[in-house]
């Protein structure tokens, strides 16, 4: 699951004192691709008549491809020695949301 490892690098790079390398960038980058990629399969499988099981889901999708940029415009000219602690903790906020996306999808 990338959102735990997201969260775990994300708290790992914060505690060691370190700051955010251009590989936890751009792993940030393409989860958020993957994200908007799921919302879009999931609009088609909607047109197509596809229903998720509980409202909810819709929720959950909209909040996992809204949180990295909310995430991203909460670091943006502050101290960077924060933005790995807040993509960790989002990281791990978005495991979260994927497991409850996944358990009101079926």
């Amino acid at each position: 699951m990338i959102t735990v490892i997201i969260g775990v690098w994300g708290l790992l790079t914060y505690f060691r004192k370190q700051p955010s390398s251009g590989s936890f960038r751009a792993t940030l980058v393409l989860t958020e691709a993957l994200f908007i990629v799921q919302g879009l399969v999931g609009a088609l499988l909607f047109a197509n008549g596809r229903r998720p099981h509980d409202n909810l889901h819709w929720l959950y999708g909209i909040l996992l491809v809204i949180l990295l940029p909310i995430a991203a415009s909460y670091v943006s000219g502050r101290e960077p020695r924060r933005e790995p602690l807040v993509y960790g903790i989002a990281g791990l906020f978005m495991a979260g949301l994927t497991i409850r996306a996944l358990t009101t999808g079926q």
